[in-house]
């Protein structure tokens, strides 16, 4: 979203073409991920191109492991864009108002929805119990993983009494949810996610305390790293971007060569 024409809330507002920028962003970015998704060849021709491909492959040199984790949530942060430029749509023109400590909508209406998300989580809990098939349900996966969390959604942000309240505590787990969900492949799991990591045998309850505060901490102090670096590595002045840029393509073309992708 950050190619091309850039569309911001100043930018709509001078313009109404910038929506249908947006949509068709939203169109040419699924375009991509079903494309990614049907051809294994395309998959594997993007993916095993040198010098990124050591960046996805196992030890025996199999992209499986990659396609499989990134097939099942290929489309959730599509989700949330779309979510996301819904949400904002609705506040401009007026449809939600979610300034004050009332319901979001009139009191039927907010009943219904509310509803509707109760509804949504208990399809989705009975579709778990019921989808026996590993193969099958990883198939559904990527569609269906959208529903409960709208319905969470939802459920949390309708209700005004509830909207205004929140925990301290899973706030600050909030915060470095990112984190937390890259560094579980990297220290919670081991053997390529097909293990756990045992610090203290024969105790198991003690080490997952264990390793969940390390993982936990850890997490903690990326996202810290990230917030701090980022401002450096990708600033808002095009210049400094650019010659970040060319720094970046110095440092990688001796990793390009190494690796057979340009010779000299």
């Amino acid at each position: 979203m950050a190619i091309w024409p850039h569309v911001t809330a100043a930018s709509t507002e001078a313009g109404k073409v910038h929506y249908f920028y947006m949509v068709a962003k939203f169109v040419i970015l699924i375009t991509l991920i079903a494309l990614f998704y049907m051809s294994e060849v395309f998959f594997d021709k993007v993916f095993l191109l040198r010098p990124i491909k050591s960046l996805f492959v196992l030890q025996d040199d199999s992209i499986s492991e990659w396609r499989f984790r990134w097939s099942l949530d290929r489309y959730s942060v599509v989700y949330g864009m779309v979510f996301g430029f819904v949400y904002e749509l609705a506040k401009k023109y007026k449809f939600i108002d979610d300034s004050n400590n009332e319901n979001l909508f009139s009191r039927i209406f907010s009943s219904f929805v509310v509803f509707l998300g109760l509804l949504g989580l208990g399809s989705y809990v009975i579709f778990t119990f019921l989808c026996k098939n590993k193969v099958e349900c990883n198939q559904f996966h990527s569609y269906l993983t959208i529903v409960p969390i709208v319905s969470f959604i939802l459920i949390r942000n309708v209700p005004g009494w509830l909207r205004t309240k929140y925990s301290s505590f899973f706030a600050w787990f909030g915060k470095i949810s990112l984190e937390l969900f890259i560094s579980q492949y990297h220290i919670w799991l081991a053997a390529d996610t097909h293990g756990v990591l045992v610090l203290i045998p024969s105790y198991p309850v003690l080490n997952v305390i264990i390793t969940s505060f390390i993982f936990i901490c850890i997490s903690h102090e990326i996202s810290k790293i990230t917030g701090a670096l980022t401002k450096h590595a990708i600033p808002s002045e095009w210049k400094a971007l650019l010659r970040n840029f060319i720094i970046f393509c110095l440092i990688l073309l001796p990793v390009c060569i190494s690796h057979g992708v340009l010779s000299i």
